[in-house]
């Protein structure tokens, strides 16, 4: 799936936020094992032919855990809610750290399209990935084995194919791990390409149409907008192909099972209510992995963001402050001195100035005139 070590620093601050929402996934879990093995219980009854007095309790039973599962994952919502929350203001907080230690000096040197799609659409899109992926990946791995423990007091076969099919649906996409990171991570570059092109398109829009370059600056933008769309196809290819194989062998393993239970139930090795204790329990075992499929592309887009996130965090400043400490205050009139000052233009082959010389006291203005006035 799509994790790495890379993302781990990131959880700085809310690795108890995200474990406390890992334990409720699992007791959400735990309550809907209960819920469909009372629902298959009570279906049972009802075919065995029991009076409606007898049914109560279990009706009660029933409607008593679906209120109370439902009143757990309306917490976990809450909880992925503020986690998300805690994580981007402490991600922002990282960034505009830096951000502060880079100085004017750096982002002078950068395209603000690329710094923006970092600090900004970055975060963002590490928000579900933390608040809602991250605790279903652990929830889809733990309940095929909470579900195992329980169906192999009634039929150990059956378990054991339900265990097997959910650990080959949760860990078979894992295949494609390095060919979805390949074009997660192009699709990427080719968006922030896309953006900082526009955004400084958008900025500089009256110089363009000063010196004529609408027209080329439009033809680049459209062979940006070309890259991004065919690396986004690729992107949802491998990612369609990923959701493909999870919705196969939850097929698979829902059919032997049911297969193999109806066969047990005709040569009466297995009751009728047994079996369908344990198709209930068939589609609880299934359902982390159903919602996890869904987050899948949340996972692939976090693990791009956290790569352009990190890259931006590891930039060095190009000027550092000197460390603090005690200095001896020496009283200086105050003035600027420049001694063999050389400029050169970015992108010039000429200097503009070599071996400038002069000082500038207190109270005077000195202007440097070129030749253009």
């Amino acid at each position: 799936m799509f994790f790495d070590r890379h993302l781990w620093p990131f959880t700085e601050g809310v690795r108890l936020r995200i474990s406390w929402a890992i334990v409720v996934g699992v007791v959400a879990a735990v309550l809907g094992i209960a819920r469909l093995g009372l629902i298959g219980w009570l279906l049972g009854r009802v075919f065995s032919g029991v009076s409606f007095d007898e049914l109560i309790g279990p009706f009660v039973l029933v409607a008593g855990t679906m209120v109370a599962r439902g009143a757990v994952e309306y917490y976990r919502t809450m909880i992925a809610h503020h986690t998300a929350s805690t994580v981007q203001e402490r991600l922002r907080q990282t960034l505009y750290d830096h951000v502060v230690r880079l100085g004017p000096a750096h982002f002078g040197r950068q395209r603000t399209g690329d710094v923006i799609l970092t600090v900004v659409e970055g975060v963002e899109q590490l928000e579900t990935y933390f608040g809602q992926y991250l605790p279903q990946f652990f929830v889809a791995a733990v309940t095929p084995i909470l579900i195992f423990s329980f169906v192999a007091f009634l039929d150990l076969t059956i378990a054991l194919v339900l265990l097997v099919a959910a650990l080959v649906t949760l860990f078979a996409p894992m295949a494609w791990h390095n060919l979805d990171r390949r074009n997660s991570r192009a699709r990427s570059r080719e968006y922030g390409a896309f953006a900082a092109d526009f955004l400084d398109a958008i900025q500089g829009l009256m110089t363009l149409k000063a010196f004529g370059q609408s027209k080329a600056r439009t033809r680049l933008l459209e062979k940006r907008a070309d890259a991004l769309f065919k690396s986004t196809m690729w992107v949802l290819a491998t990612n369609t192909l990923s959701r493909g194989i999870t919705d196969t062998g939850i097929a698979v393993g829902a059919a032997i099972s049911l297969g193999w239970g109806a066969w047990r139930v005709a040569e009466g090795e297995m009751s009728l209510t047994v079996l369908l204790v344990i198709l209930m329990l068939g589609v609880e075992v299934f359902r982390p992995l159903r919602e996890l499929r869904i987050l899948l592309h949340q996972g692939m887009i976090g693990r791009s963001a956290a790569s352009s996130i990190l890259a931006f965090l590891n930039t060095p400043p190009s000027i550092e402050d000197p460390e603090t400490g005690r200095r001896e205050i020496i009283e200086l009139d105050p003035s600027i001195a420049f001694e063999g000052v050389s400029f050169t233009y970015p992108g010039g082959r000429l200097r503009a100035h070599s071996g400038l010389s002069f000082e500038i006291a207190v109270g005077e203005n000195v202007a440097i005139v070129g030749p253009s006035g």
